[in-house]
């Protein structure tokens, strides 16, 4: 159980690295911060989606 624990906080961790590194691209290219804030967020979910869908797959969460 723990180590299940152990790789779903590394994947929201993988994710919220995603998300903030598109929020900095967004920026550095010149993006205003409210489409950085979106970018980020869009980032978060889908990279937490494709993340959870992968540890499912590997059977790491799930039944």
């Amino acid at each position: 159980m723990q180590l299940r624990l152990m790789y779903v906080i590394i994947a929201v961790l993988a994710a919220l690295v995603a998300a903030l590194v598109g929020s900095v691209v967004t920026v550095v290219e010149g993006g205003r911060p409210t489409a950085a804030f979106k970018t980020g967020a869009l980032t978060f979910a889908g990279s937490l989606t494709l993340l959870v869908v992968v540890m499912g797959a590997l059977g790491v969460v799930g039944s």
